[in-house]
């Protein structure tokens, strides 16, 4: 339950971010796609990964699927 209200808690931008990771591109690609700069993407990523209690992008992949958010 957590997990699920910290993943209501994501922006619009950290859900694109998150599909993006979820897709397996890189930061700079994400970047590419959404014209923004690398940096605001890390900057989303940390925000991802605090929000939904995870220890990495690979393993906030993992929770967005099973909890279907992606």
């Amino acid at each position: 339950i957590l997990a699920f209200d910290a993943a209501a808690s994501l922006t619009d931008r950290e859900l694109q971010v998150l599909h993006g990771i979820c897709e397996g591109l890189q930061n700079k690609e994400i970047a590419h796609r959404f014209g923004i700069r690398e940096v605001t993407v890390k900057m989303h990523v940390r925000a991802i990964v605090r929000k939904l209690g995870a220890r990495n992008r690979t393993q906030a992949a993992m929770i967005a699927r099973d909890l279907e958010i992606v």
